[in-house]
């Protein structure tokens, strides 16, 4: 729309007076600003609601069981029984908070349910890893694993950045 006084508003002229000849190129300038109109946002970017998305992959999954794997295999040698098996049973309530944290957000937000044998396989494979470990290689050969496994880590993370 131009600022023009001949033009009080809107597309078209107003009715009853003869339309001004136009000059080409005022016309091509005319046609892409309309094109650049349809194509304009209806609703600000940071008005706009971002949609949730599921996570991608188990990582944090795999990771916390990996790293309850080292802690409890580290220190089986060197704690009571009793402690051990208090360690399985937080390990596993821990897996089962996530996995209802995760039934929490997929009825949230509506999306599908997503598997839930990762969940089981964690907590179990966990704990009968542990115990697999302790009686195979015992604690300190389990110590130096998770350090080379923890510096093997720490080096690709570095690469990665």
């Amino acid at each position: 729309m131009s600022n023009s006084p001949q033009y009080p508003g809107g597309y078209l002229p107003p009715e009853g007076e003869p339309e001004p000849e136009r000059d080409p190129e005022e016309e091509s300038q005319e046609e892409n600003r309309l094109d650049t109109e349809r194509f304009r946002r209806t609703t600000p970017a940071r008005l706009r609601p971002i949609p949730p998305r599921r996570s991608h992959g188990y990582w944090r999954l795999i990771a916390g069981a990996t790293t309850y794997v080292m802690v409890v295999g580290g220190m089986a040698d060197y704690s009571e029984p009793q402690t051990r098996a208090a360690a399985h049973v937080l390990f596993w309530l821990l897996i089962l908070a996530a996995m209802l944290m995760t039934l929490s957000r997929e009825q949230k937000h509506g999306w599908e349910p997503g598997p839930r044998w990762p969940y089981a396989v964690a907590a179990l494979g966990g704990a009968v890893l542990v115990e697999l470990l302790v009686l195979l290689v015992g604690s300190p050969a389990i110590i130096v694993g998770s350090v080379i496994l923890l510096g093997f880590v720490s080096f690709v993370l570095m690469l990665a950045g």
